[in-house]
């Protein structure tokens, strides 16, 4: 799981289909010459194929593993080691087109080359995420063997003969995965377990000048994975020499490695939040800090009609716990998993079929202010999107536990903050007695009180969960509830306690 943490940054759902490795068809203009053996792609149907230009030049392929990064071949960086030389265009169909409104632009931010002979694999990160639409979109690493004779596709902007002119418009060619011992004879045991051979025996079929570095895309069933990168040859589709391409899933570690330390420099476990109060009276927050992605895969955007309204979090495959005050309405809003900023789209989106609240007197204010949200199809568990543990009944807060709230939405934070990230902050506790004196009678023993910034008014987020650890282990102890209207240093903010409704939770699991 900690390997694919790094490089699956996002997979993405649209519905119920992942879109990381999906193509898409967006019918445009003819099609025009073949390649060897293959033909032009059909406009924006692989839309993880990038073009990297070096001073406004097609120099080489690549294609999209998250919204800041691209891979391609260590040996086009190889003079050019500068990433603000490199351009990244993503969205492309036509080369010679370069007002296609479906592009984007990215500035190279920094190249990380494998240093290898043996590994032709780099890592270039842009100076600006991509926003993942129909024509841009990641792919996944295929991290399985691949089986001999499996027929895969490699794309790019490469010459259609050998030591021809380059094309304009995006080329696709199919290829046959070949045996390690064939393509060693034909290489002369050039052929390390870091490579491999793809194209027909007999020739034909094959990249060229111009795709170094692009994808070799190959179909699990559902979708594309990234298999290799073309690499290098002998040629262009001559016999018995066929194309080799980098194993990319021999670099995963490496890629892992390398993405997680350049981007390790997010909050990973933020600060006690505070309340400053300026010179001129204005009170805000303080240590409200934007999260690393997916640094809290239990965290769920509640929505409807594409609008964040209250957070939530996963407890099970099937289910999510939120405030009742959300209001969150069967069959019309959806849980929305997977997601650290609302600009990009998810890793997953589930319809709500049913929402249960536990059964309670009348009464102002409510003892519990909890609903439990039952997903219509189960939502698939990864690096991105796990459970957070629901603590026992007899399990009890006190100081030796640390405390932390996340959340979207407009904060008072004293530093900015964008609400459209998911953004976090350590609570202390209030104890009871305290919060009694601040309260009064409202406060019952299904209530948790922290410091006040945890309140919505100064958080910014409905709903938002409080997740404490002591050995490591994160668990679910409440949902926020109310708070000061204005963010008042005064009044702490009330959560209702999950574990008080740990016997209910589990038995509605069970039952449905």
């Amino acid at each position: 799981v900690v390997l694919i943490q790094s490089y699956k940054w996002i997979l993405i759902l649209t519905g119920l289909l992942y879109l990381a490795g999906v193509r898409s068809f967006v019918p445009e203009q003819e099609m025009e010459t073949r390649i060897i053996g293959g033909q032009e792609a059909w406009a924006h149907s692989w839309p993880w194929q990038v073009s990297l230009q070096l001073d406004s030049m097609p120099a080489c392929g690549g294609a999209i593993i998250s919204p800041l990064w691209v891979t391609s071949a260590a040996h086009c960086f190889i003079r050019h080691t500068k990433a603000s030389l490199w351009t990244v265009l993503a969205g492309k169909h036509d080369l010679d087109n370069p007002e296609e409104p479906q592009q984007q632009v990215r500035l190279g931010s920094t190249v990380y080359n494998t240093q290898s002979k043996e590994s032709d694999v780099a890592l270039l990160k842009l100076e600006k995420p991509l926003e993942f639409n129909h024509f841009v979109r990641p792919i996944d690493i295929w991290m399985t063997p691949l089986p001999l004779l499996m027929k895969c596709t490699i794309t790019g902007w490469g010459s259609t003969r050998e030591n021809g002119p380059r094309v304009n418009r995006l080329q696709e060619v199919n290829v046959t995965i070949l045996p390690s011992d064939d393509c060693n004879q034909y290489y002369l045991g050039r052929i390390r377990p870091s490579m491999f051979c793809a194209g027909k025996d007999e020739g034909g079929v094959d990249a060229c000048q111009g795709d170094s570095g692009g994808p070799l895309s190959c179909f699990t069933g559902t979708r594309y994975e990234l298999a290799g990168l073309v690499s290098w040859g002998v040629g262009c589709g001559r016999a018995k020499r066929p194309g080799v391409y980098t194993r990319v899933q021999e670099h995963a570690q490496w890629m892992s490695d390398t993405m997680g330390e350049s981007d390790s420099g997010c909050d990973q476990t933020p600060g006690l939040a505070g309340l400053s109060l300026s010179a001129d009276g204005v009170l805000s927050v303080v240590n409200v800090t934007e999260s690393c992605p997916f640094f809290w895969p239990w965290q769920v955007s509640l929505q409807f009609n594409g609008r964040h309204y209250c957070s939530g979090a996963l407890i099970h495959p099937h289910w999510v716990i939120t405030a009742k005050h959300c209001g969150v309405r069967a069959k019309e809003d959806v849980a929305v998993l997977g997601l650290h900023d609302m600009k990009f789209l998810p890793v997953q989106t589930i319809l709500i079929d049913k929402v249960f609240n536990p059964p309670q007197k009348a009464g102002f204010p409510p003892k519990s202010d909890l609903a439990l949200l039952h997903l219509s199809v189960a939502a698939r568990l990864g690096s991105e999107v796990s459970p957070v543990c629901v603590p026992e009944e007899d399990n009890s807060l006190d100081d030796t536990w640390s405390c932390i709230t996340a959340g979207w939405g407009a904060t008072k934070a004293k530093d900015g903050v964008d609400p459209d990230r998911l953004h976090h902050a350590g609570l202390t506790l209030v104890n009871e007695s305290t919060c009694r004196h601040k309260w009064g009678g409202f406060i019952t023993d299904t209530h948790i009180c922290s410091h006040p910034a945890g309140s919505t008014s100064c958080m910014g987020d409905s709903g938002a969960p409080l997740f404490c650890q002591k050995h490591g282990t994160y668990f679910l102890f409440g949902v926020v509830t109310w708070g000061s209207w204005h963010c008042d240093s005064e009044k702490p903010a009330i959560f209702t306690s999950v574990s008080d409704y740990q016997s209910w939770i589990n038995k509605m699991i069970i039952k449905f």
